[in-house]
């Protein structure tokens, strides 16, 4: 099935089909983006709320960096304590 210029520019063809078809999307998703300028409109929140709002994402992710911080640990010294359970075994 010949094909005109060849081979590449078959690839180069599909690819830019395939971006063009997957243009305006949004990553993960089905929705496709505004293609205008047009903005959100949120609804206003209380600033108290706000504040709040941040305060409980600023602890979830400190918690999260906690945990990552002892699992890490707890890792490294697992890896060491088999590391020399092994050489010790076979030494």
């Amino acid at each position: 099935m010949p094909i005109d210029g060849g081979r590449l520019n078959a690839h180069k063809a599909r690819t830019e089909d395939f971006r063009r078809r997957k243009e305006g999307k949004l990553k993960g998703s089905e929705t496709l983006r505004s293609t205008s300028n047009q903005k959100i409109d949120f609804d206003p929140v209380d600033p108290v709320e706000l504040q709040k709002i941040k305060d409980s994402i600023r602890l979830k992710s400190k918690k999260r960096k906690r945990t990552n911080v002892v699992l890490l640990l707890f890792s490294l010294v697992a890896a060491v304590l088999l590391f020399f359970l092994f050489t010790e075994k076979y030494s």
